[in-house]
């Protein structure tokens, strides 16, 4: 029994289900007190973390990501779940069948984008206009003044920093995948030896005959 336990552990944190779950907590803690107090950093306009550079705000998110939006709160929120909700089976798919050819880091950044987009479709669900007094969203805080005009909060940065790390680290595997070929790459040998014209040639015999008298 107690064999048992240890390998469903060994599991679990090889799966990094422990991380998905620990992200979708934070998101949602988060997101939780800063609804709870959306009175106060709307009238003192955002509370600074980093002046100039990091705070606290509070948006509401009716449309996509960057923006985009079909102009209706209602379509935003259908299509926003179904989209979120087929990239979390198409993980899970992934995760699934090929367990044993992704590496820990691969699953790491699944299991992130995972509970990032199950993190925003939560809030798009329960976060209705008689809990927050407006139309559906999603609750985004994390403000980079002046740096990037869109809000974000825990779920999102969880996708984003999840794909630009499997984009580096697919960058660098290419990189060393081609220089390994390359050093493993067969010798060819180049025949240096000069092609001699007919008229070299001739000569080459007259003066070894030449030598031979």
């Amino acid at each position: 029994m107690k064999e048992k336990i240890i390998n469903i552990l060994k599991w679990i944190f090889s799966s990094f289900i422990w991380l998905g779950v620990l992200l979708l907590i934070i998101d949602f803690v988060t997101k939780q007190v800063v609804v709870a107090n959306k009175d106060a950093i709307l009238a003192s306009g955002g509370i600074d973390i980093i002046p100039g550079f990091l705070g606290i705000n509070y948006v509401i998110n009716h449309n996509f990501v960057f923006g985009i939006s079909t102009f209706d709160p209602t379509v935003n929120r259908v299509l926003f779940c179904v989209v979120a909700l087929s990239i979390v089976v198409v993980m899970l798919i992934v995760m699934i069948t090929k367990w044993g050819k992704i590496n820990k880091f691969y699953r790491a950044c699944l299991m992130m984008i995972i509970a990032g987009a199950i993190g925003n479709v939560i809030d798009r669900i329960f976060y209705t206009p008689e809990f927050l007094g407006e139309a559906n969203g999603v609750v985004d805080w994390i403000d980079f003044y002046g740096i990037w005009k869109f809000n974000f909060n825990i779920a999102d940065s969880s996708v984003v920093v999840a794909a630009i790390m499997l984009i580096i680290y697919m960058i660098v595997h290419d990189v060393k995948e081609a220089i390994e070929k390359k050093k493993n790459e067969p010798k060819v040998e180049v025949d240096n030896t000069k092609v001699l014209s007919k008229t070299e040639q001739e000569k080459n015999k007259y003066l070894d005959q030449k030598q031979d008298e």
